[in-house]
């Protein structure tokens, strides 16, 4: 799938109000970064440049559709995007794709996205990413396929919970409730056992998409 295929398709989609999302090739050089970001690549190989300049380019231009000026969105000692005062989001990189989600930090509590091939993995890693009742949960679908679409969900529950609570845990902490739109902690870590994410997942252009989203209250 190229970058021109997944926008096509997204265009079709409902995204809730209050957020802008945009897509972009997995291609760019450091020349064409903020001079904060070209930090964070300073050592990467080329692979690793693209996706990263792509990324930031996605998330530039979905912060345009909310009216907001491009500016840089460096990597935190830890990888994660910094970014700009009063602005939320989320990168997700999917072989020569880049997708971002932003939301100003006045209206959204979280936010985390996921993009990855909808096919199946291999089913030696499927214990690892999912138990039997989640698996059993999604049936008809293999198990295999199953568990993609489930370590999606749990891909982005983590990116949107980790800038609040900074909380690294695997994936047995979480548990998908897909079919209620759902992701409950399942251990005491993070934002706590029995905390509920909210979980928008959808199919396009032959991959999975997920979106984790807590709107602010009040």
């Amino acid at each position: 799938m190229d970058a021109a295929t997944l926008r096509q398709a997204l265009r079709t989609v409902r995204f809730p109000e209050g957020l802008g999302w945009a897509v972009h090739e997995a291609t760019g050089d450091p020349d064409a970064l903020f001079a904060e970001e070209r930090v964070a690549v300073s050592k990467a190989i080329p692979a690793r440049i693209a996706e990263f300049a792509g990324g930031r380019r996605a998330a530039r231009a979905a912060m345009s559709q909310l009216g907001l000026p491009p500016c840089a969105i460096p990597a935190r000692p830890d990888r994660a995007p910094h970014w700009p005062e009063g602005v939320l989001g989320s990168i997700s990189h999917a072989g020569p794709v880049c997708l971002a989600v932003v939301g100003r930090s006045a209206d959204w509590a979280m936010i985390g996205i996921d993009l990855e091939p909808d096919r199946p993995m291999a089913a030696e890693l499927v214990p690892e990413i999912a138990a039997p009742d989640e698996l059993a949960a999604l049936a008809p679908l293999p198990r295999t396929l199953a568990a993609t679409r489930i370590f999606s969900a749990k891909e982005a529950a983590y990116k949107a919970q980790y800038p609040v609570t900074r909380a690294l845990f695997g994936f047995d902490a979480m548990q998908a409730n897909l079919q209620i739109g759902r992701m409950n902690m399942a251990k005491n870590v993070g934002l706590g056992r029995g905390a509920a994410l909210p979980m928008w997942q959808l199919l396009v252009a032959n991959h999975v998409i997920s979106l984790c989203l807590s709107a602010k209250i009040g």
